[in-house]
């Protein structure tokens, strides 16, 4: 029988030992890092007493009963030129799709359900997806409320219509004014205002 010499077994006893204490650091640091993700997440300061994103005023109005048609605008009436990075935006095209818009039916607590998609766009944005408002001026998009994306056989009669969300970029100038880098990190950009908005509710008749 081979027998291992006293140095042997501490050297084996010594492995273990870094072994243990590698596998306890590695869990320990990764909990703590996925705790302050989460905390992160949470966290995420909204600011709404900021006087450029209190100064874009969402609205929503009905232009058309057949087919059911919506206008969404965004109003700036702040002193100077903002510029809104429109991915998830009253200006989104997606905007029905990607659920900024609720419809509460009359004598109702709650919204109808609407299902939601996950896009996945190219980047970087394009041009179109930025858009200049003049203060005093209003940027408006027409959305078109059609099945199976709107439950329109849930939603008879008078229906109270919200558009809320949370702006993704937003800055206090005019497009040519906003460095290329934070044109195209867009929601991303450090420096760009976040924030949430949410419209006076409206009622339509479909």
């Amino acid at each position: 029988m081979v027998q291992q010499s006293p140095r042997s077994r501490g050297g084996i006893f010594v492995v273990l030992a870094v072994t243990i204490f590698l596998i306890i650091s590695w869990n320990i640091w990764s909990s703590v890092d996925a705790d302050t993700s989460s905390t992160t997440l949470q966290q995420t300061p909204v600011d709404m007493s900021d006087p450029v994103l209190s100064a874009l005023k969402v609205s929503v109005q009905q232009t058309s009963s057949s087919p059911p048609k919506l206008t969404i605008g965004v109003t700036n009436s702040h002193s100077s030129p903002v510029t809104v990075f429109t991915w998830d935006s009253p200006l989104d095209s997606l905007a029905v799709q990607l659920g900024l818009l609720s419809f509460t039916p009359e004598g109702e607590d709650k919204p109808v359900e609407i299902p939601t998609i996950q896009v996945r766009r190219l980047m970087p944005p394009g041009d179109d997806a930025y858009v200049t408002i003049e203060p005093g001026q209003t940027k408006e998009r027409e959305v078109l409320l059609k099945k199976p994306i709107v439950p329109l056989d849930q939603l008879q009669g008078k229906v109270k219509v919200v558009c809320q969300g949370r702006w993704r970029s937003v800055w206090a100038m005019k497009k040519e004014d906003i460095s290329a880098e934070a044109l195209e990190s867009a929601g991303a950009d450090k420096d760009a205002l976040k924030g949430n908005f949410e419209s006076e509710p409206v009622d339509i008749e479909l």
